[in-house]
């Protein structure tokens, strides 16, 4: 058993041997101190369980969105216009962009995901191996978000570079993170005065033509935007899909029923989210609150441990187990509330296209014996390496 006292003074999200197995330490905050504060990076609030979680989401009037990371991740006093707003102006800004990311506006990509899903693994099928994480999970999302905004495809390095600096930097490298946030404003502002000059069917047109409250969105706005919607439809769900494929890699009699039966596939991304999800956000205290005793004070950082409160007992029978059949699965792998994800219904389909077809073309993946696999620290969390070997096949 851990020892709390450790745990709860020197808890450190960027800690990147800490994050490489974090979850026996979350069961013990869970049990012993659900809402503890940490020492580090000027100290913050960690929030553990399930119910907790589920009233911060839904209690604006004391918990703002007004800080995404902890500590801050480069952008100084510039804000994302969803994630860093509490109502009534979320909601302004939400209604912009929500109609692009509707299930059945993201169901028209489908064909499209598929051929660029069976692409990426012709690409590699022949050699007999892989890293399914560099090779596919990072590649896929980069390659999705590049078409509904506009970018171009062969921009997905840059991406991934700008995605590593502002994720992985923040607290090692502030001056980098920093750096990535000036370049992806450079880029960003280089395309939307292209699409103004020449508008196209993307979402950067759409966001160089938007109002809001009768008025255009600020170049500042437009970046913003376009900067959370990179990252968030690329940097999630390549670490989500990460953890998918490796978590059943190293359950191989799991990975056969989906192979035998692929109409469990939907419930086992969904589980796996429950069990894996990538992002844990952050809040800051607009006024002073009690939670289980503890004063939380105004301008007070927190970070809602979305992994701990997903395996939360209370909530979730035998929460440390994957069951595929798992119902009902309320899990906040997506968030709740005004803030739940924009780009869910991208994300779910993305992944289990992911697997369906991993799954069809190569069977009888494993990992390469002797991997040891890293994880991301940080807000976002999954693998960053998952190197493995099948029995080649012909694209």
């Amino acid at each position: 058993m851990a020892d709390v006292e450790r745990i709860v003074e020197h808890f450190d999200h960027h800690d990147a041997a800490f994050m490489q197995d974090p979850l026996d330490s979350y069961a013990v905050l869970r049990e012993r101190c659900p809402v503890a504060r940490s020492d580090q990076h000027g100290g913050f609030w960690i929030i553990t369980t399930y119910d907790d979680l589920h009233e911060v989401y839904f209690d604006t009037d004391h918990f703002s969105s007004f800080i995404p990371t902890i500590p801050n991740s480069g952008h100084g006093e510039r804000r994302f216009p969803l994630t860093m707003s509490d109502p009534p102006e979320h909601s302004l800004y939400r209604q912009i962009v929500q109609p692009y990311f509707t299930q059945s506006k993201m169901a028209e990509y489908e064909p499209e995901i598929r051929k660029r899903v069976t692409a990426l693994i012709a690409s590699f099928i022949d050699r007999g191996s892989a890293d399914l994480f560099w090779d596919f999970a990072r590649k896929l999302p980069a390659s999705v978000i590049a078409d509904i905004m506009g970018t171009p495809y062969e921009d997905g390095v840059r991406f991934e570079d700008w995605a590593h600096r502002i994720t992985q930097a923040t607290a090692t490298e502030p001056e980098s993170a920093a750096q990535a946030y000036e370049e992806m404003t450079e880029y960003f502002l280089a395309l939307l005065a292209d699409r103004e000059a020449a508008p196209r069917g993307d979402l950067i047109t759409l966001l160089v033509q938007a109002t809001v409250d009768d008025r255009p969105l600020s170049d500042e706005e437009r970046v913003m935007f376009c900067i959370l919607i990179m990252m968030a439809g690329f940097d999630t769900t390549s670490s989500f899909i990460g953890s998918m494929l490796w978590w059943l890699a190293e359950h191989p009699d799991q990975r056969a029923r989906l192979v035998a039966d692929p109409s469990l596939i939907p419930a086992a991304v969904d589980e796996l989210l429950r069990c894996f999800p990538p992002g844990s956000p952050a809040r800051v205290m607009k006024k002073d609150t009690e939670l289980r005793g503890q004063q939380l004070r105004e301008g007070d950082p927190v970070l809602l441990l979305t992994a701990s409160a997903n395996r939360d007992d209370t909530i979730f029978e035998q929460a440390d187990e994957v069951i595929f059949e798992r119902k009902p699965n309320k899990h906040l792998g997506f968030g709740m509330g005004i803030h739940r994800c924009l780009g869910m219904h991208l994300a779910r389909m993305e992944s289990e296209i992911a697997l369906q077809e991993i799954l069809r073309r190569l069977p009888d993946y494993e990992l390469l014996p002797g991997t040891i696999v890293e994880w991301s620290h940080g807000q976002i969390w999954g693998p960053r390496n998952l190197p493995v070997t099948f029995a080649p096949r012909i694209s």
